[in-house]
């Protein structure tokens, strides 16, 4: 149920309550450690951080993200990144761009394209 709050909080936009709802999943997840599930909540917070303005934190999220997809060795996991993308790309942070930059060369060696 909270995986779904988290979801619908992403669409409607509410930053706040995307990083509250995460948290909350990310705590029901963490037992069962799936690295696809996790990424794609960490890619959420990281979405929501940025554009909240609090990029520091947008950033650890975000490679938090890219770590438990490449965990995972899914393309799936990193075509899931593709929003995260989206937001990193409009970020004048040196670390956002290092960031994009890794995503991009780890979505290279893993032979996916972005969705």
């Amino acid at each position: 149920m909270a995986a779904f709050q988290l979801s619908t909080y992403v669409r409607l936009g509410d930053e706040r309550q995307v990083i509250e709802a995460g948290q909350a999943v990310l705590s029901a997840v963490a037992q069962d450690a799936d690295h696809k599930k996790v990424a794609v909540i960490h890619a959420d917070i990281a979405q929501a951080q940025l554009r909240i303005g609090d990029v520091a934190e947008g950033v650890a999220y975000a490679h938090r993200a890219l770590d438990t997809a490449q965990r995972s060795g899914s393309t799936w996991g990193l075509q899931d990144l593709t929003a995260l993308e989206k937001a990193l790309v409009i970020q004048q942070d040196q670390a956002a761009r290092e960031l994009l930059g890794d995503i991009t060369s780890t979505r290279r060696s893993l032979g996916s394209s972005p969705a």
